[in-house]
C-alpha cells in the first residue's frame, strides 16, 4: 500500500487549509459562542466542490477518492470541527446513501444541490427506546391520502 499523496491530494489539502484558515478559524469561536450555523460558509464549501468530492462527475462531482474527502475533512477540522462534521455527514449521511443506492430519479432530483452545497440533507436519529442506536428506530412514515 501506498501510503504516499498524490500532487492532486496535496493540492486539496492546500486549497481547504487555505480556505479554512481564511473563511472560518476566524469566526469559529463567536459561531460556537453564540449557537450561529454559519449557512453562507457551507454554500462557500460546496461553491468549492468539498460535498462532491467522492460523487460521480454525472452528478456534479469530482469522482476522487475516499482519502480525498478525509484529506477535506481533516484540514476543516484543524480549525472547527463543526464544520468539519458538517461536512462528513453531508456527505455520509446524505449523499452517500442517495448516490450508491439511490434510483435514477431520487439522482436526478437530490444529487444536483446537495453536491453542489445549496442544500443539507437531515438524518434523524434519536427515539425515545432506541437512543443513537440507528438500528432500533421504530419510527415510520406513511402514505396517508397525498400526505
Amino acid at each position: 500500500m501506498d501510503f504516499n499523496l498524490t500532487d492532486e491530494h496535496r493540492a486539496l489539502r492546500e486549497m481547504v487549509r487555505e480556505f479554512a484558515e481564511k473563511r472560518i478559524a476566524p469566526d469559529a469561536e463567536v459561531w460556537d459562542r453564540d449557537h450561529h450555523f454559519p449557512v453562507d460558509v457551507v454554500k462557500e464549501m460546496g461553491e468549492l466542490g468539498l460535498f462532491g468530492i467522492t460523487a460521480d462527475p454525472q452528478w456534479g462531482g469530482a469522482g476522487a477518492d475516499f482519502l480525498s474527502l478525509c484529506i477535506a475533512i481533516e484540514e476543516l477540522a484543524r480549525v472547527d470541527q463543526s464544520m468539519a462534521i458538517t461536512l462528513e455527514a453531508g456527505v455520509g449521511l446524505g449523499i452517500n446513501p442517495i448516490h450508491e443506492f439511490g434510483s435514477d430519479e431520487q439522482k436526478k432530483r437530490w444529487l444536483p444541490d446537495l453536491i453542489a452545497g445549496r442544500t443539507l440533507a437531515g438524518f434523524g436519529l434519536t427515539e425515545p427506546d432506541a437512543g443513537s442506536d440507528a438500528g432500533a428506530t421504530a419510527t415510520r412514515a406513511e402514505l396517508d391520502g397525498d400526505e
